[in-house]
């Protein structure tokens, strides 16, 4: 089989597309609009985004994970501003998982998962991860973004959607799929403060630890970070935000390239972090991490 070449990208924080509505006011929306006017907006710019976009672009992969954080304030107008950005893109078949800045407030969110619904590929099931599947990978979606109190930026899981995500990554571990889970939240504590992480941290680590994953995708902490998921050598990889200044090396804007090939009995998964530099071009940040998982056949190759 040929290889598969994913681009994983996050957090581009989108310009924001207007003042909210006075119906979407609320006092956690007031604290995050006075965040992006007096720092946010002087980190996250549509330069360093174009220049990532272009260079996805040119390398052009099979399939792209984006975990989450396309809005600031969760607005209605941020979502319809971010579904014309993402229909403007070039991207082949793309899987996005939500992050917290889409759930900052509770509200009904029916209108803003249907302009999203060709990214989220949701099924009837609204609790169950999505899934999307390209040759020999599935990309596998677990929504961590709920509303959290002020100063907070938790996310969960919920039982309902860990159940299902034991379910799936069964299912298709049995069908012989590399199984590449996608969240925005860092399922690995320490990798973002305690109000910024998983409430279901550790029983999530246990569905991972027992059903098994090949790679795992996150995003939210705005930092390059490579880990596994304790107890076991799934690994973890995170990514900066897409839309940050080159300011320092640890958050310039970049994106991860990732090279999954099937061999007789293993998955090689090569990932070359890309970055944006203070010349203001694309560079290979450091050498690419070369991970080799056990293949599971599916059961009527046995």
């Amino acid at each position: 089989m040929a290889s598969v070449l994913l681009a994983h990208f996050s957090d581009p924080h989108l310009p924001l597309a207007g003042l909210p509505t006075w119906r979407e006011w609320r006092f956690k929306r007031v604290l995050s609009l006075l965040s992006w006017f007096y720092r946010r907006r002087h980190l996250h710019a549509p330069a360093p985004l174009l220049q990532v976009m272009q260079d996805i672009e040119q390398a052009h992969p099979t399939l792209v994970a984006l975990t989450g954080d396309m809005t600031n304030l969760g607005l209605l107008s941020e979502f319809r501003a971010a579904e014309r950005w993402l229909k403007e893109q070039t991207l082949p078949p793309t899987l996005l998982v939500p992050g917290n800045h889409e759930a900052l407030v509770r509200e009904k969110n029916q209108e803003k998962r249907a302009l999203w619904a060709p990214w989220l590929h949701m099924g009837e099931n609204s609790k169950a991860p999505s899934v999307l599947v390209q040759n020999h990978v599935a990309l596998i979606g677990v929504n961590t973004a709920v509303p959290s109190l002020p100063f907070m930026a938790t996310g969960r899981t919920g039982d309902q959607q860990l159940e299902l995500l034991g379910k799936t990554l069964r299912t298709l571990g049995e069908s012989g799929l590399c199984r590449v889970v996608l969240l925005h939240h860092p399922p690995v504590a320490h990798l973002v403060q305690n109000r910024k992480g998983l409430t279901d941290l550790n029983m999530l680590q246990d569905i991972l630890r027992r059903e098994g994953a090949e790679l795992v995708l996150h995003g939210h902490s705005h930092r390059a970070t490579t880990c596994t998921i304790p107890g076991t050598s799934i690994p973890v990889i995170g990514t900066t935000s897409a839309s940050h200044i080159a300011s320092s090396p640890q958050k310039a804007a970049g994106w991860n390239q990732i090279t999954i090939t099937a061999q007789p009995a293993t998955w090689d998964i090569t990932v070359q972090r890309r970055a944006l530099g203070t010349d203001g071009f694309m560079h290979d940040s450091e050498a690419g991490r070369v991970y080799s998982r056990h293949r599971h056949l599916p059961k009527t190759a046995v």
